[in-house]
């Protein structure tokens, strides 16, 4: 489990039991109370890089807005009502590419306390609906973070899996790239419901090795995969984003010998397929901070504020997936195509 120098908090939630809870799993940080969250996590001219090598958290009260509608660049597996959660703020991982360091001054991670909040507007959402006759929802609950990275503090992943067997209309995705126990929410005989969906971020090793750092590897997250069907868990992979390097063509058709080795594809629930994508704001916000990184920063095209790779290499390379994932074995009708 991660260390935590500092844990800044809330006055409002000192007493929160969730509060003691993890302020309890950290009994050598400093504990520092503080008015609003946003005093320190929103402030200016903060060094993102340092605070990931001296890293705190921040413990707070989610109010206001809690549910958003999912981004247009983003994936939606077909669902008309998409919407993403945040309960947490920012990863214990450091891709180079990541949103995040384009969307938040800091470095510093948020963990919204009152998560009890979050599901019981989720699940009024669910039941309206319902009652609308649009029945289907798809919640992203890993979307500011790696949500079971953070799973030995928050507990929060198991939370979820019981809202989502409360709630069958609503499909939960839990999206990370690490080498996660799915079993750990399986304590007590518990079943996992069916539209919980543990989504795998998959890239080739060389990619995880240059540009996600302290992200489990390749062959890591595909033994949890194959734990996770193993325990009858929904299982989806998300070969999203794919990162333009100069061998890439080789490097990912060695990913997918890998996949096809690890993994009995007809199990898979499905697949999305994308190339790097982001809000143009963003990105201008992401190369102050990742400077010499090629991935951050490749002369992109922009169109309609967001950023990607030149339409024909992006065709390419979504091209190239699709294709090899249908030869290994994975049927078309379940691969999900995502562009800018």
């Amino acid at each position: 489990m991660v260390y935590f120098e500092t844990v800044y908090i809330e006055k409002e939630i000192r007493n929160h039991p969730r509060t003691k809870e993890i302020v309890d799993k950290f009994p050598k940080a400093r504990n520092i109370f503080i008015d609003r969250y946003m005093d320190v996590f929103g402030r200016g001219r903060q060094d993102r890089q340092w605070q990931k090598e001296h890293p705190s958290l921040i413990l707070a009260k989610a109010s206001g807005q809690r549910i958003y509608p999912g981004a247009v660049v983003c994936q939606n597996f077909g669902s008309k009502h998409f919407y993403y959660v945040s309960s947490m703020k920012n990863c214990l991982y450091d891709c180079e590419y990541c949103y995040l360091k384009g969307m938040y001054s800091s470095g510093y991670v948020v963990i919204f306390v009152n998560l009890e909040d979050i599901l019981e507007e989720a699940g009024e959402l669910a039941q309206q609906l319902l009652q609308e006759e649009e029945k289907e929802m798809y919640l992203s609950v890993s979307f500011d973070t790696d949500l079971m990275a953070f799973d030995a503090i928050t507990g929060y992943a198991g939370l979820w899996a019981d809202f989502a067997g409360k709630h069958p209309n609503v499909t939960v995705e839990i999206r990370t790239k690490g080498a996660v126990k799915v079993t750990s929410l399986m304590q007590g005989g518990k079943e996992l419901p069916g539209n919980l969906v543990f989504a795998y971020t998959l890239s080739p090793q060389s990619v995880i090795d240059q540009f996600e750092h302290r992200t489990a590897s390749l062959k890591a997250r595909l033994i949890s995969a194959a734990n996770a069907l193993q325990a009858k868990a929904t299982v989806r992979l998300c070969f999203d984003p794919m990162i333009y390097t100069r061998d890439w063509q080789r490097e990912y058709e060695a990913m997918i010998e890998a996949v096809k080795t690890a993994l009995p594809l007809e199990e898979i629930r499905d697949a999305s397929v994308g190339t790097f994508r982001i809000s143009s704001d963003y990105l201008k916000r992401m190369r102050t901070v990742e400077k010499d990184s090629p991935a951050v920063q490749f002369p992109f095209e922009t169109k309609n504020g967001y950023a990607g790779y030149p339409k024909e290499l992006e065709e390419a390379m979504i091209a190239f997936m699709e294709e090899r994932l249908v030869s290994a074995g994975l049927p078309e009708e379940k691969i999900y195509r995502s562009s800018f």
